[in-house]
């Protein structure tokens, strides 16, 4: 595997453009020229050195279901609901966007979701510390 090396500045004529899915991003791996490139730590915008060249990510848009907070028992049961599904989703100000690769839409219809197709980068992930039950019989 190589490991990109991201730099903070290089002339654009030498800087390739790689689009990537939010997976791939997630993952931290891209394959470029039939090479696995560690890409762990980068994101949309930042440029890296690998294979003798230069690289700026360009994360694709996606797909997404929009809802908009009008009022917090909304937005508390919305919350419930998608918690429910333990799925990941991105909150910007009073707008909450997830996948749609689950196919929630009819399941989330009461909260009027709106499909929009945007660069997704989930920013909401709540921690959870998990106890574990023994039952001893």
């Amino acid at each position: 595997m190589i490991f990109a090396k991201k730099v903070e500045k290089v002339d654009d004529k030498e800087v390739k453009i790689i689009e990537v899915d939010r997976r791939a991003l997630e993952f931290g791996r891209v394959v470029i020229e039939g090479q696995v490139v560690n890409i762990r730590g980068l994101k949309d915008g930042d440029v890296f050195e690998a294979l003798g060249k230069y690289w700026k990510i360009k994360q694709k848009e996606e797909k997404v279901l929009h809802f908009k907070l009008t009022d917090p028992i909304t937005a508390f049961k919305l919350g419930f609901a998608i918690g429910n599904f333990h799925i990941r989703a991105m909150l910007v100000d009073n707008d909450v966007y997830i996948p749609t690769d689950l196919n929630l839409e009819e399941e989330l219809k009461d909260f009027n979701p709106e499909v929009k197709e945007m660069k997704f980068t989930p920013n909401l992930e709540i921690p959870i510390r998990v106890k574990l039950i023994e039952f001893n019989y």
